[in-house]
């Protein structure tokens, strides 16, 4: 059983993003981190990628800690950051993943940008915006890891597209993975999500089951989260 262990860790600049949070992620899990913007949703994926360093606490994957190997090759993370030049082929970009990752699978990549219409020869730069996150979505997931973090992977995509990928989700999610996303995206999550967890700033925060999050409530996912921006989330 694949498990993340998240341990006491903080985060701070010149004054603390977050805090003192702690939770356990099993394999099938899907964790919706949700937020207004500056708590910290994507510095807390940062942080478990090792994009960037905690100030406090420690992550470990199957008991493996986040500096090992084994942690490592276990992350995959669709960034919003752009990593690739404007004048790459997605060709190019397929090669550079076969070099620097073992695993990666490219015949898969490939599979899953044709069914979106992304083929080699086009450039990064004549992509919109929605099939750059494809492309990103795509590499990542083909690199086989057990745990994938997704930070707004549904800000540029269409109603059709954001359907898709949530199935991609879903299927990961049977397959031992451990998913993570931080979003602002809201609208019919309620089938995605198995957990969220709402960031506040200089509060404590835990995860909690949406499902019996929402039977509690009698309420849908985007109801929780307005009143939780709201403040009066007890």
């Amino acid at each position: 059983m694949n498990e993340l262990q998240i341990n006491n860790i903080g985060k701070q600049y010149q004054e603390s993003i977050f805090q003192k949070l702690s939770f356990i992620l099993n394999e099938g899990q899907i964790l919706g981190i949700l937020g207004k913007n500056g708590t910290g949703k994507t510095t807390i994926l940062d942080c478990i990628s090792g994009q960037k360093q905690l100030t406090s606490g420690t992550i470990w994957f199957n008991n493996q800690p986040q500096n090992s190997a084994v942690f490592k090759s276990s992350i995959a993370y669709v960034s919003t950051v752009n990593y690739f030049e404007a004048t790459e082929t997605i060709q190019q970009i397929l090669i550079e993943y076969t070099v620097l990752f073992p695993n990666f699978k490219v015949e898969k990549a490939i599979e899953q940008l044709e069914l979106w219409r992304i083929y080699p020869k086009q450039k990064w730069q004549e992509l919109s915006e929605g099939s750059k996150v494809k492309v990103k979505i795509a590499c990542e997931f083909a690199k086989g890891t057990n745990i994938l973090l997704l930070d707004e992977p549904f800000a540029y995509l269409d109603y059709s597209s954001r359907l898709q990928v949530k199935k991609l989700l879903r299927k990961a999610s049977s397959e031992n993975k451990i998913i993570l996303i931080a979003t602002n995206f809201i609208e019919d999550m309620d089938t995605l999500f198995t957990d969220i967890l709402f960031l506040k700033s200089f509060k404590y925060c835990e995860i909690v089951n949406l499902e019996n999050l929402r039977e509690e409530k009698g309420m849908s996912l985007k109801e929780i989260y307005e009143e939780e921006a709201d403040d009066t989330f007890s």
